[in-house]
């Protein structure tokens, strides 16, 4: 039985591959076409651009989607943000869902951090740098708080020569909270 190749497409007439039209055994030379094909070839193209048959012809779209593995996971398509639209640093990205060009004011990588969010960044990670030396020190405290400092008048001297500079050490960490804090209040940056 003779063959002959044919074009296929999709639901969204999105080519799809090819595939085989079969000669007709009553009638030779005609080659009935499967459904959703056509004879035309698509033109070969890069994506993010794919072949959509027009009923007539092959158009090159852009196809942003995204599309399913072959683990049944989206996958693929062009991540986008829209500014204009709110998105920032943080936003998830979004996909198209059906075909064509990205939105008016898209862009494809992911918007940068404003100063505001710099700066709580920065005052966030003081706080913490400040906690976490707190916590370092804070059995030392309780050693000789407890052991030394409040039944022995020498303790608190006895204290700063084992551990000279760990008194200062945690009132600097708690200044720098101090005025991380103060600095975001008076930003108006919400640090929780």
């Amino acid at each position: 039985m003779n063959t002959k190749i044919c074009y296929g497409y999709n639901n969204d007439n999105v080519y799809s591959g090819t595939e085989l039209a079969f000669e007709d055994p009553m009638e030779e030379g005609n080659y009935p076409l499967p459904a959703n094909a056509t004879f035309v070839e698509p033109p070969e193209l890069e994506a993010p651009y794919v072949n959509v048959w027009d009923g007539e012809k092959w158009v090159a779209t852009e196809d942003h989607r995204q599309h399913l593995d072959s683990t049944g996971t989206m996958a693929g398509g062009t991540p986008y943000w829209l500014p204009a639209e709110g998105d920032n640093f943080y936003s998830e990205p979004r996909y198209m869902k059906e075909l064509g060009s990205l939105p008016e004011g898209a862009v494809t990588t992911r918007p940068a951090k404003t100063a505001e969010e710099l700066q709580k960044e920065q005052l966030t990670e003081a706080i913490y740098e400040s906690q976490a030396t707190l916590s370092e020190t804070d059995y030392r405290v309780i050693k000789f708080m407890d052991k030394y400092i409040q039944t022995h008048p020498e303790a608190l001297a006895e204290f700063e020569a084992e551990y000279p500079d760990t008194l200062e050490k945690r009132q600097d960490a708690r200044d720098a909270i101090n005025g991380a804090q103060a600095q975001a209040e008076t930003a108006g940056i919400n640090l929780s």
